[in-house]
Formats: C-alpha cells, structure tokens, sequence
C-alpha cells in the first residue's frame, strides 16, 4: 500500500494516524477523524483511487479480527460493518 515511500518509519506513522483516526471516528469525533477526508484529497493529488481508502481501513478490520480470534462477537463484526459503511460514506462525500 505505501509503494512510494520505503521508510519504515513513515509506514508506521502512517498507520498509527489511520488507527487514531478511526478510533476517534467511532468516539467523540473531536477531529482527528477529519485526517481521512485529508488524507483522501492528498491522495488524489498522487492519482490513489478513493476505493483503496476503503479497502485499506478493510485490511485493518480484518488485522484486528484475525488478532482478536475467537474474541471477535457478532456485536463487534456488526460494529467494524457500520463503521467501514460510514468511512466509505466519508470518503466518497469529501470534495476533491
């Protein structure tokens, strides 16, 4: 996913904004969720189609569920479903 920039370091900020971003999505949106619209108008600039920021944050979703194993409830897989709808309402809404 992040071809273009081989610092490992950087790929782990990155992610770290994206977890922080969805947590704060699914919380008290006190902002750092507006990283995603940012982030989705950034990435248009690069020629990155609006489609890999939802499956991105997909690939996350299944991170957490293959970590959580026999954890992972019927109420969170509901739960992670409704969030990734509302990211991809966010996505395709956000102005290029």
């Amino acid at each position: 996913m992040f071809r273009r920039e081989s610092g490992d370091l950087v790929k782990g900020s990155m992610l770290a904004l994206a977890i922080d971003a969805i947590l704060d999505f699914a919380g008290d949106r006190n902002g750092h969720f507006r990283m995603i619209e940012c982030e989705v108008q950034s990435h248009d600039a690069y020629g990155t189609p609006r489609k890999l920021f939802s499956e991105f944050f997909g690939v996350i979703a299944s991170t957490v569920r293959d970590i959580l194993g026999s954890d992972w409830s019927p109420e969170i897989d509901q739960a992670w479903r409704t969030l990734l709808s509302e990211i991809d309402r966010l996505v395709s809404q956000t102005e290029s």
